[in-house]
């Protein structure tokens, strides 16, 4: 049977587009934004292409003119050569003399040069010369060159200019000037043409992609249209079907039959019926298998519906007011009560509380519970956490406790440094009692640092995990320890190693202080402290091993537990606390290892820690 939620689920309607919409819309911005861009680029392209092309042919053609006329030394040949010249059309031809003096005007709409008497010649920028085709009124070549021009060409350059006259409305024209003859130059050849041909041609290019733009678009309608209607009407049938297998019906999609994405997409929307179908019997099974499991639960599952009636309790709910007996009915009533409030105060998926009956504590976890046939309601799991609320209890206690224990060296710290600030300690004895107070300090601050340890470990702080290279840390460890050794009279032999171990250095190298502090601490003077190691398949063995007075055997089962000590009187005199073998035992487990102790009476003991190698 489909659950209710997937039977009264609805389908949200919204002013969205639909796919044919959005087909055309996005073929008509890409083609759009194809010749857009594609036009930009060659009209820009071919625009500079030709107008630099019109310049260099107006350069070449000038030189060509001022070369012909540098070989004849005469000006009225000069003047009849300039007849026999064919300029190209469109282009006007300007003679000046070295003051900028027009001499001859030439080409344009005018077949025959006119010769300018030094009477009628006018200076740059003047207005005199024959209509130019392309301008709305008369300019020549003459009228855009200036004078740093001529000056340029009277020093021997050829230039080519595309000039803007001032005041002309925008009017430009291709110039392309030389010098005839040289040292001295006797006269300036200027070429003019106007680029108006070239933007009416570039005009015309832009207006034929914005008509072949029009047809695109057109035609992305037409081609968007057909292909939507054949990806919509597949799409409307399997939409269909999906709505058939939300209501429990799990009959294929029929009627999809290409060999696309989307004959895949129907092929695997068939298979997910199939799978629904056989996943709701999976369910009825899974469902039998779970009331087995709540049954058989350590914990107890109480199941209670939104008015708050009791609907189902496993065996160890029922052990746990064991109504069989008349007197317990008060629990039974007291539990039903409390789970009765958590439902009316429940402002999360989960609610965790705790009830107290008697010396029994339970802690609760509600949940709301999923519909089902109708039904719903909530769940809730109590569990026994008298004993793990005793064990913490204790603990807290014990803290407390050394807590209270550290008022002692304190208030003896205070002691003495009091009666040395008041002068009551005769100054030759203040440094002994200084050295008393510096020892309880350092002992006082062990302490504090062991129980943060605990304190972080407790709380499964994740470690700071890189590639560890052994050889470097065996040297840094002999490095670290050689001069306490030595001060205590003690050989302390340091293996070196090889290979690469995947470790929190900072903890594994305080796993090394604590057994080396612990192993120089029960060793005579003139005995060795060694440390080793001995690799199997997977894992590392690190060994420290003493020459001390040994552990008793029945000592050996508890000497990793937290705050044991083997010899109280001893461990109080050295400031330990019974830490620092527990803290060992914690770090090396949560690097996935194991640490374990050999020992005899009058043989010392040697201490395993084994961790895995990296892969």
């Amino acid at each position: 049977m489909i659950p209710n939620q997937f039977i009264n689920m609805k389908t949200k309607k919204g002013h969205s587009w639909t796919i044919s919409i959005k087909l055309w819309l996005a073929m008509t911005l890409l083609i759009l934004a194809v010749l857009g861009g594609l036009g930009l680029t060659i009209t820009w392209l071919f625009g500079d292409f030709y107008l630099q092309q019109k310049l260099e042919s107006l350069k070449i053609e000038a030189t060509e003119i001022s070369a012909q006329l540098a070989t004849i030394s005469n000006w009225s040949e000069r003047l009849s050569m300039l007849e026999t010249f064919k300029l190209t059309p469109g282009t006007q031809l300007v003679l000046l003399d070295p003051q900028g003096n027009i001499l001859v005007i030439a080409g344009s709409s005018s077949h025959m040069p006119q010769v300018l008497n030094s009477g009628m010649a006018g200076n740059l920028g003047g207005v005199i010369g024959d209509v130019i085709g392309g301008w709305s009124r008369n300019l020549r070549p003459s009228d855009f060159f200036t004078e740093e021009d001529l000056a340029q060409v009277l020093s021997g350059q050829t230039i080519r200019i595309n000039a803007s006259l001032v005041n002309s409305g925008g009017q430009t024209m291709l110039l392309a000037a030389t010098p005839v003859g040289a040292r001295p130059v006797q006269g300036v050849v200027l070429l003019g043409s106007s680029p108006i041909p070239i933007q009416e041609s570039i005009t015309t290019f832009r207006w034929l992609i914005f008509y072949a733009s029009l047809i695109a678009v057109f035609l992305a309608t037409a081609v968007s249209l057909i292909f939507a209607r054949q990806v919509t009407r597949p799409l409307a049938l399997m939409q269909r079907g999906a709505t058939r297998m939300a209501k429990g019906d799990f009959l294929p999609i029929q009627g999809v039959t290409s060999k696309d994405e989307i004959g895949e997409l129907a092929e695997s929307l068939n298979s997910m019926g199939e799978s629904l179908k056989n996943y709701m019997e999976w369910l009825s099974q899974e469902r039998n298998l779970l009331q087995g499991i709540v049954e058989s639960i350590s914990d107890a599952v109480v199941m209670i519906s939104s008015e708050g009636l009791l609907l189902y309790a496993n065996d160890s709910a029922k052990a746990l007011w064991l109504e069989n007996e008349t007197e317990i009915q008060d629990r039974k009533t007291k539990i039903v009560e409390f789970l009765q409030e958590m439902t009316q105060s429940m402002t999360q998926l989960e609610n965790n509380k705790t009830l107290t009956l008697g010396i029994q504590v339970l802690q609760v976890v509600m949940a709301p519970m999923a519909e089902n046939e109708g039904i719903d309601g909530y769940v809730a799991v109590l569990r026994d956490v008298t004993a793990s609320l005793r064990a913490e209890k204790a603990h807290r206690e014990f803290l407390a406790s050394v807590t209270h224990e550290l008022r002692t060296p304190l208030h003896l710290i205070q002691g003495y440094l009091e009666a040395i600030q008041d002068e009551v300690i005769p100054e030759h004895q203040q440094g002994e009692h200084i050295e008393l107070v510096l020892e309880e300090a350092k002992r006082l601050a062990r302490l504090v640092k062991d129980l943060q340890d605990i304190h972080w470990l407790e709380r499964v702080q994740s470690l700071q995990r890189v590639p560890l290279d052994l050889r470097t840390f065996m040297i840094d460890l002999e490095q670290r320890f050689q001069g306490r050794a030595q001060e205590l009279g003690l050989n302390l032999e340091v293996m070196k190693a090889s290979g690469e171990l995947c470790a929190d250095p900072d903890r594994l190298l305080q796993v090394f202080i604590n057994l080396l502090d612990n192993a120089m601490g029960h060793t005579p003077c003139g005995k060795t402290v060694r440390v080793f190691t001995v690799e199997e398949a997977n894992q590392l063995w690190f060994a420290v091993q003493d020459e001390g007075e040994g552990i008793p055997k029945e000592a050996l089962p508890f000497i990793f537990d937290r705050f044991f000590r083997v010899n109280k009187a001893r461990c109080r005199k050295d400031g330990g606390m019974g830490l620092g073998l527990a803290i060992v035992r914690q770090i090396v487990e949560a690097h996935g290892g194991q640490v374990k102790v050999e020992s005899d009476i009058g043989e010392g003991s040697t201490f395993w820690v084994a961790l895995p190698i990296k892969q």
